[in-house]
């Protein structure tokens, strides 16, 4: 499997199209000729709510090697279309990923002042889990054209839809039959579309997040066209950022029960995938999970995501090949996030579903959660199975070695009472307390390009 190289919508809508420009196929889900194998295995979606705006940005996980890409999205009203970054995605994964961690052995703490000691009570042995004119003929009215970045955009308007699936064949975007039914069921539902699809000459690589916002607070995500060209299941993680916890209106809600965790020592691992699992399988799928949700700072992303811009310009995703301008698309993409959102009140929540095709025949709603409670992505096992390891003996704290070091305790971290569960043959212990959570260090910075390292390296191996 393979993540596609940036590639964000306004609605989980992408079309494959063929290695020709004039012949290209822009669909709901994902459409492609016989010749190519590429079909769409999953949404990455992020829906930036506030009173006046809302924008939403969806990054596509597919399988094959499309040639290159066209879209054609359901929109409500004109909409703004601008350029996003990967380093977006990056920063809201790694701040909302899931770990568990292995129950406290019964150890005895290290020597004060020595090894760091885990501040936040979680073990070393962690397992990370991860689980947006004029009239034309035939009662089609163009709304806007623009180029942006690398695409040829245009929004449309229609109140027939064998007008609006004629214009859209007549332009490069040939509809699959099976799919006609469903646009036809939005214009009549009196949404616009916006049709994208790359400049001619321009490559899969130029490809370039896409930030879509509109007008209004919107809390519908148009699945509906994703069914065409997807699989038996579709995994969907969405970010929600506004003011309060959201989950999903129209579908069923679960969360893990800590309780149920195991950890094996054997294999340094949880039976977390397996509760998953079994939460989507009592609901038929027609479920989301509630990874994550808790109050969200403006700061914490924009220090971070601004210090990869400013000193890494070329590896930000924004501005060009060189970083020119990076800092200015860096300023409009992080306006459009936080929109008028009363960052006081800001929440952010991580909802992932793994949804079966009979699930993509509605859209998704979400609204306010009736639990206004965080929901931590860190888990503690209750219980373990395996090979306990032995307690670590310490040596005694060298005090020469003060200052050096960090605040992640021995190895990085300890257990609940700040014990290692592995000591390397060539460690040296240190006498360090170093930064603290929730500290402005300018590691922070370095941290993001990290995640986005591993990131687009995880992505690439799917």
């Amino acid at each position: 499997m393979k993540l596609s190289p940036s590639v964000w919508l306004f609605v989980p809508v992408v079309g494959l199209a063929l290695a020709h420009a004039s012949d290209a196929r822009a669909c709901g889900g994902c459409f492609v000729p016989p010749e190519e194998s590429t079909q769409v295995t999953g949404h990455r979606m992020i829906l930036s709510i506030s009173k006046s705006a809302t924008t939403l940005y969806d990054q596509i996980e597919y399988a094959g090697d499309p040639s290159s890409f066209a879209w054609v999205l359901p929109t409500k009203g004109q909409v703004e279309v601008g350029l996003s970054s990967d380093a977006m995605f990056a920063f809201l994964e790694s701040d909302t990923q899931t770990n568990v961690f292995p129950p406290p052995l019964d150890c005895p703490s290290p020597p004060p002042g020595c090894y760091g000691a885990a501040e936040d009570g979680f073990g070393s042995s962690a397992s990370g889990t991860s689980g947006s004119g004029g009239a034309g003929a035939g009662g089609v009215t163009v709304v806007a054209q623009q180029v942006v970045g690398p695409y040829e955009t245009v929004q449309l308007s229609a109140s027939d839809p064998a007008a609006l699936t004629d214009w859209l064949a007549s332009h490069g975007y040939k509809l699959p039959d099976d799919i006609a039914p469903v646009v036809g069921a939005y214009v009549l539902e009196g949404f616009n579309f916006l049709a994208m699809k790359l400049v001619p000459g321009q490559q899969v690589t130029a490809m370039r997040p896409v930030r879509v916002t509109s007008t209004g607070a919107s809390t519908t995500l148009p699945l509906r066209m994703v069914a065409a060209g997807t699989g038996a299941t579709t995994k969907v993680t969405l970010f929600v950022l506004g003011e309060g916890r959201y989950e999903a209106s129209n579908f069923q809600n679960f969360a893990i029960d800590p309780e149920q965790l195991i950890w094996d020592w054997d294999t340094s691992s949880s039976n977390l995938a397996e509760l998953k699992q079994a939460g989507f399988d009592a609901q038929k799928g027609l479920t989301f999970l509630s990874e994550a949700a808790s109050p969200f700072a403006e700061d914490k992303l924009t220090y971070t995501l601004g210090q990869v811009v400013q000193f890494n310009p070329t590896v930000s995703g924004y501005g060009d090949a060189q970083g020119t301008g990076a800092k200015d698309e860096y300023d409009q993409d992080v306006a459009h996030l936080f929109g008028t959102i009363d960052m006081s009140s800001a929440w952010l929540t991580r909802l992932h579903g793994e949804l079966p095709r009979a699930a993509l025949a509605k859209d998704l709603v979400v609204g306010a959660s009736m639990s206004q409670t965080p929901v931590s992505p860190n888990y503690q096992a209750k219980h373990m199975t395996g090979k306990v390891p032995a307690c670590p003996v310490y040596p005694p704290c060298d005090s020469s070695n003060s200052g050096a070091g960090g605040s992640s305790g021995f190895l990085g971290g300890g257990t609940a009472q700040g014990t290692p569960t592995t000591t390397p043959k060539d460690f040296t212990p240190s006498c360090a307390t170093g930064h603290g959570p929730g500290s402005s260090s300018p590691a922070l910075g370095l941290g993001l390009l990290v995640a986005l390292a591993l990131f687009r390296r995880k992505s690439s191996q799917r």
